[in-house]
């Protein structure tokens, strides 16, 4: 698994979300880079790769290229990725900023809506992969963000259709254990909201913060759900206070 290295400075762990991969960070690379070291890398796209697996080869590449521990940012997917790496590796982790998690609310509810994979299984058999990417993104990020993406980075996104898929799956068959999260922590935890970003992912970060105590949570005001390109000076001030 190839890591792409840049800047000098306090370790700095970046983890993508679906339908992305390193180069969603490429804000932070040219704005952080005085701050952090900054890690990133392209996750594993195999089918039936189970969140817990993700966190197992982020815990690798913290055990590889970091003497110490590190801060660890997850975008959307690749918050539930930090967040488990968190708990089953809290050696390795000082700092976890958590972006939207499509987490469900509860233990008791399903984090993948009912129909939502069958609408995009079917999507996909008549009309093709880009089209239940396209589905998909218009669904998590919203139409106008969609529609504001530049056409390079969506056509790049519909494309991954393949990962969207296995990481929904992945999504489906995970479960928090809200109950835990406070035994299992020791990292400071910071969790990051859009101010334009569906409601659903709000709620998500109130179970959280409820969840962990002492954990913090900030809305990035005029942002989505790509917080990270849409508020990009905010999210630097965010992570530059850690």
């Amino acid at each position: 698994m190839k890591v792409h290295q840049k800047g000098s400075g306090r370790p700095l762990l970046l983890i993508h979300g679906s339908a992305a991969d390193h180069t969603t960070w490429t804000v932070q690379f040219a704005g952080l880079r005085e701050d952090f070291c900054m890690l990133a890398y392209d996750r594993n796209p195999a089918p039936r790769y189970t969140v817990q697996e993700h966190a197992d080869d982020a815990a690798e590449i913290l055990r590889s290229e970091v003497h110490g521990t590190a801060a660890v940012v997850g975008s959307s997917f690749g918050a539930i990725v930090a967040l488990d790496l968190g708990r089953r590796y809290p050696e390795l982790v000082s700092h976890l900023i958590l972006c939207e998690p499509p987490l469900a609310q509860s233990d008791y509810l399903s984090p993948v809506p009912d129909g939502f994979a069958c609408r995009f299984d079917d999507i996909s058999a008549r009309d093709g992969g880009p089209a239940a990417s396209e589905f998909f993104l218009r669904c998590v990020l919203g139409d106008d963000a969609f529609e504001r993406m530049p056409k390079a980075y969506r056509k790049r996104s519909m494309a991954a259709h393949e990962q969207i898929r296995a990481d929904m799956g992945a999504l489906a068959s995970y479960r928090v254990r809200y109950d835990a999260l406070a035994s299992e922590l020791r990292a400071k935890v910071y969790l990051l909201g859009g101010e334009r970003s569906a409601s659903f992912y709000a709620d998500t970060l109130e179970a959280l913060q409820f969840a962990i105590p002492g954990s913090e949570r900030k809305t990035l005001r005029g942002a989505g759900h790509m917080m990270q390109v849409d508020a990009h000076r905010q999210f630097a001030e965010a992570l530059r206070a850690l």
